[in-house]
């Protein structure tokens, strides 16, 4: 098999997840895991991450040359780390003229606690609601949603899959909220619900999906990439409350 045979067949993918209150890097090499670090964020979340993403690809003996795939986490999550997590990939794909794949947070978690006849993701989206939405899963594992991603409190998500009878159910939000699921299931005898939890971190599932997405030619650019925040930012609501000054909302306008 020659170089460019090799790369086709195993591409390296260098994934980041920058959606939640940490901060993940992985890179693979086809379906295989090379390595991965999972670290907390801070004020200089942008910094670290590159610090993390060069310190990994050093470890491997690799530069971001060496990269076939730049895969990432588009939300929804923390609508700041996520902006500087796309900015980042951005960055990258421009510099080095490679293709994007982007992931959700809601599909990663799927496809993390795959195999399941249906799946429901939730994940944290704090003021005391989470993101979710159901899954079921084609030949290849990969995730097909079977409604649109929702912001809600724990039991309205739950109260949209309550016909569900055998569900699986993944994600921070799912494992925090054990008992509203567990009180949830026990009401119809016939539920079989369970919650299946990761024991990895994000970004090592955002490669895995990216590999199969790339397959399909499911392929972003720099310019095309969009994040998937579901819930308008803190500064939509105001403005359309009325509540930003009349320059912010020129800015916000002209962006």
């Amino acid at each position: 098999m020659n170089k460019q045979d090799f790369t086709t067949s195993e591409p390296i993918i260098l994934a980041l997840d920058t959606s939640a209150k940490t901060t993940s890097v992985a890179v693979s090499r086809g379906t295989k895991l090379l390595r991965s670090v999972n670290s907390p964020a801070d004020a200089k979340r942008s910094e670290k991450l590159w610090s993390d993403v060069r310190s990994l690809l050093t470890e491997l003996d690799m530069t971001l040359g060496d990269v076939d795939i730049l895969s990432v986490c588009v939300g929804p999550g923390g609508f700041t780390g996520l902006r500087v997590g796309m900015a980042a990939v951005k960055g990258f794909a421009a510099a080095q003229n490679k293709p994007i794949i982007a992931v959700t947070s809601l599909e990663a978690v799927a496809f993390a606690a795959s195999p399941a006849l249906s799946l429901c993701s939730m994940v944290n989206a704090y003021k005391g609601e989470v993101y979710s939405q159901l899954f079921s899963f084609d030949a290849d594992g990969v995730p097909v949603a079977q409604n649109d991603p929702m912001v809600s409190t724990s039991e309205k998500a739950l109260e949209r899959v309550a016909d569900v009878n055998e569900l699986v159910l993944a994600g921070d939000a799912a494992e925090a909220g054990a008992e509203v699921v567990t009180s949830t299931a026990l009401a119809r005898s016939e539920r079989k619900w369970a919650i299946r939890r990761s024991e990895h971190c994000l970004a090592e599932d955002v490669a895995g999906l990216a590999f199969l997405k790339n397959a399909r030619g499911q392929v972003e650019t720099a310019e095309s990439l969009k994040a998937c925040y579901v819930r308008p930012a803190e500064a939509e609501i105001k403005l359309s409350l009325g509540l930003l000054g009349s320059k912010i909302k020129r800015s916000m306008k002209l962006e």
